[in-house]
Parts: structure tokens; sequence; C-alpha cells
């Protein structure tokens, strides 16, 4: 059949179910000779005949019940074709792509943000990966991933990546429960003097790993760091162990490991102690998804 295919069968399935052209054509809205043209139309099309007419009624031929019976199916699978398109098209349905590195499923905000976009958006499949923060952006770029949780560093920077800032945690020093450090009121630079300090890879690519060696080279020494571990929670179990002290977040305080104490770093200034929690997405086009779920986000 032609272009008009789809109208066709609905003409066709209107006569077929009122079995008189002039109430089938007051249906579609339209004149009877002309809804008789096309119904002769099609019959010569497909070669065969779908009525059988005489002056005092219409019926249906075999071939016709059958094709009624198609012709129905057909439109409503036409119909929820559209329905499917348009929720497509809307963001009602498909697959987002969340990467998260390995603390944010602890924070707070992102959990909040999943529920919300579940409870609104329910049809939607979300696909969750873990991996470090560098990992993430290069995923984003590659349209791997749609959408990341991730703390932001000087190198994550490129010019087709947007970061929308989501929170604000203040880094605190984990240190032994034993520690001498978990008893002193307050913490100053020279505490960490002879301390073997574990930070996170990408940490030491922020204003905040920065400012620290600054301020400790001012007091005369350098801290012994590691940096090979790239899992807060696993860090911080290292540190119960007595193996040393590390600087997390303080939202981690909510699965702190037992034997060990959060202390406040206020000998560092607010900016290096602020880590923020960054959403982020390629700037180019983003899906409708993507314009979804950001919209969810505390503003």
């Amino acid at each position: 059949m032609n272009s008009l295919d789809h109208r066709l069968l609905r003409y066709f399935v209107a006569v077929a179910e009122e079995l008189h052209f002039g109430r089938a054509a007051e249906r579609l809205r339209m004149a009877q000779p002309p809804l008789s043209q096309r119904i002769a139309e099609l019959e010569k099309t497909l070669g065969f005949q779908l009525f059988e007419r005489t002056k005092r009624k219409v019926a249906l031929t075999p071939a016709g019940q059958q094709l009624l019976t198609d012709a129905r199916a057909i439109l409503a699978d036409m119909a929820q074709a559209t329905v499917r398109a348009r929720a497509a098209a809307d963001g009602q349905t498909g697959v987002l792509r969340i990467g998260l590195n390995y603390s944010a499923p602890f924070h707070p905000v992102p959990s909040e943000i999943f529920r919300r976009f579940i409870r609104r958006y329910p049809n939607v499949r979300l696909e969750l990966q873990q991996d470090t923060g560098a990992r993430q952006l290069d995923a984003l770029a590659r349209d791997a991933l749609d959408i990341c949780f991730l703390w932001p560093t000087h190198d994550d920077t490129p010019l087709d990546i947007e970061f929308a800032p989501l929170d604000n945690d203040e880094i605190q020093l984990v240190v032994p429960q034993t520690h001498a450090l978990a008893r002193k009121p307050r913490l100053v630079a020279e505490d960490l003097k002879g301390e073997l300090v574990f930070l996170m890879p990408w940490q030491t690519r922020t204003d905040f790993h920065d400012i620290l060696l600054a301020a400790c080279n001012a007091k005369g020494f350098a801290i012994a760091t590691r940096t090979d571990i790239i899992q807060m929670p696993f860090v911080m179990n290292i540190v119960a162990a007595g193996q040393g002290v590390t600087f997390v977040p303080e939202f981690l305080g909510r699965i702190r490991p037992a034997g060990t104490v959060f202390r406040p770093v206020s000998f560092l200034p607010q900016k290096a102690r602020l880590m923020p929690l960054c959403l982020a997405y390629r700037k180019n086009g983003p899906s409708t998804l993507v314009r979804n779920f950001t919209a969810l986000c505390p503003q």
C-alpha cells in the first residue's frame, strides 16, 4: 500500500464496524462519496472484495472479516507506538547511565535525588556504575555515561563538561580513637608532623591538597603521604587499625568505622576545607533524561 495505509485502514474499520457508508462517513467527519471511493481503491489495490454491497445492506466478506481483525490490531499497535515514542521524547522511559565515585553512594544528596527521580519517572531504568572521577569523566566524553557524581579537581575542566554544584562538605581528619589527636581540643598543622597521611589520588589535584602542603611547609616540615588507595571507606578502616590518619568529607561520619574519631581541621582556611559535590554531564545537547534528572537536583 501507499503512504495512506494508516488512513485507509481507519476508513475500512469505520465502514466495517458501522456496516453503513453514511454512518461511517459521519463518524469520520467526511463526505460519503470520497469514503466510498477510498474503499473501492483499497479493494482494487488488494485485488479482492472486502464488502458485499446491496441496496439494502453492507456486509463483510470473509476477507473483510479477517482484515478487520488485523486492522484493529495494527491501528492499536500504531497508537501504542505513538504513546511509547511520546513517552521517550518526554523522558518518561529509557535508560539513564549514572556514574558514582566510591563514596557518593553514602552521601545523602544523591540518594535523595534518586528517590525523587524514581517517584517522578518510574519507567526510566537507572544504570549505576562506580568508578574514579577521572574515569567517569572519560566515560562522559565517550558517551558511555550520561551523568555522574564527583568532586572536581584542577584537571577536570574539559570544555564540553558541565559541573553543577550540589552540596559542600567540610573535610575532617580521621584518627584512631586511641590516638593523642583524638583528645586534643584544637588541631594545628604541626599535629601532622610524623604522621602517615592517606590521601585519595583525586585529593592531590585540589586546592585542599595545595593549601595543606603549604601550611605544613610553612611550619618547616613535609607530611608523609600515601595515595595508592582510591576508596575512602576502606582507608578509614586502615586508620581504625592504627596505620595512619586521613582526610574525608564529614558526611562519611555516617559510616564511621568503630575505633575512629572525626576531628575538624580549622587550621586550614574554609575554602580548602570544603569539598563541592558536583553533578557532571555533557554541555552539548543534554538529553531529555539528563534535563529531567538535573531539574530534580537541589538548587
